[in-house]
This record gives C-alpha cells, structure tokens and sequence, in this order.
C-alpha cells in the first residue's frame, strides 16, 4: 500500500517530482556516508586524553604518539600534531594543534553544505510544482470552466503532491544537517578543551623542572 503510494505521489507530481527525487536520494546517500563516518570515529575523548596525560607525565612521548597513532581520529591526529612540537611555546603549540584541528575539521563538515542546501530547496522544488500544477487549473477553467471538476483534479493534485514531496524530503534532510552540524561543533569543542588541557600540562611540567633545577 505504501509503495503504491510512493508511486502515484511521483507520478502525479509533475516534472517538478524529478529534481525533488533526485535531491532526496543525494541526501539519504550523503546521510549515510556521514553515518558511517561518525561510526568509524566513535571514541572515548576522556579516556584517550587520561592515556596521553599519563604517557606525557611520564615522558613517555613515544608512547604517547603510538597512543595517538592507534586511535587515528581526528582528535588524536590533532594530539599528535601537538606531541610532534611540544618543544614549543603554550600559545605556539596551541597554534599548532588549531591548524591541525582546521583540518580534521573539514572531515567533520564534508557535505554539510550539499545537505543544507537539500534542506533548503526541496520545500521551494514543491512550491514551485504548487504553482504550476495551480497554474494548470486555471488554464483548464478558462477553457472548460468549473463545472468539470474531473478536469481540475489533475492541476489541483499536482500542486499538493509536490508541497507534500517537498515537505517530506526537505524537513528530515533539514534535521540531519542539525545533526551532522552538531557533530562538528562537539568534535570542535573538543579540541578546544584537550588541547588547552595538553599546553598545559606540558607548561606545568616545564615550570616543574625550573624549580627542580634552582
């Protein structure tokens, strides 16, 4: 029954119900790769970051960096970046570790802009199947006018079947990029905090051993 319904909602649309499929499945395709990304990268932050502190605290800094290497996220490749350079200053190696998270970054929002656009032109795709399947009614009522409402069934229906198609298509894919986008601010936040957590811990360390020498 529902098949059926899928069928008569695409056949009844109008041309408009092409570029509204063909964005629905680009959107389901872009929702599951991103799906299998977050999933491949599924991590406990916290724990990660207690291996690194301890390997660090201990100046294990092979350890730490095969530590890194073997959780291969994008948070551990920017931990990694930061270990690379822990000669440097606080404020240079949190440079440091920010250029690196830019480009974790750009793994976090790949598509996010195809989704969003998805999002935004599958309700304004129905609008426009509303306006021409509109425009089809009174076309038919200025030639047969009203008494034949068979004859304006067709206009009418395409016009609500591509709001509908739209609607359906546009409000989920508006809700994924909500949630792909949410994904990318946490992954953000993130780096933030462990990164500010590791300069410190190295200045810490760095101030130690000043007073252990005088």
């Amino acid at each position: 029954m529902q098949n059926i319904f899928l069928i008569d909602l695409f056949t009844s649309g109008g041309p408009v119900m092409i570029p509204i499929m063909l964005c629905s499945v680009i959107g389901m395709a872009i929702l599951i790769e991103r799906i299998r990304f977050y999933y491949r990268n599924q991590y406990n932050a916290a724990n990660f970051m207690k291996k690194i502190k301890a390997a660090i605290s201990g100046r294990n800094f092979v350890e730490a960096m095969k530590v890194c290497r073997e959780e291969n996220t994008p948070l551990a490749n920017v931990i990694a970046a930061g270990i690379d350079h822990l000669d440097l200053g606080k404020e240079d190696l949190l440079d440091v570790m920010r250029q690196e998270a830019m480009v974790q970054m750009k793994k976090y929002e790949r598509h996010l802009g195809k989704l969003g656009t998805i999002a935004s032109i599958t309700p304004l795709l129905g609008l426009t199947g509303t306006v021409t399947g509109m425009i089809s009614s009174f076309a038919v009522i200025s030639t047969v006018g009203i008494g034949d409402p068979t004859a304006l069934a067709g206009g009418i229906s395409e016009a609500l079947y591509t709001t509908a198609a739209g609607l359906m298509i546009g409000i989920p894919a508006l809700i994924a990029h909500n949630w792909c986008e949410s994904k990318s601010l946490e992954f953000a936040e993130q780096v933030e905090i462990y990164s500010l957590d590791l300069a410190n811990q190295v200045t810490t360390m760095e101030v130690t051993l000043e007073k252990a020498a005088a």
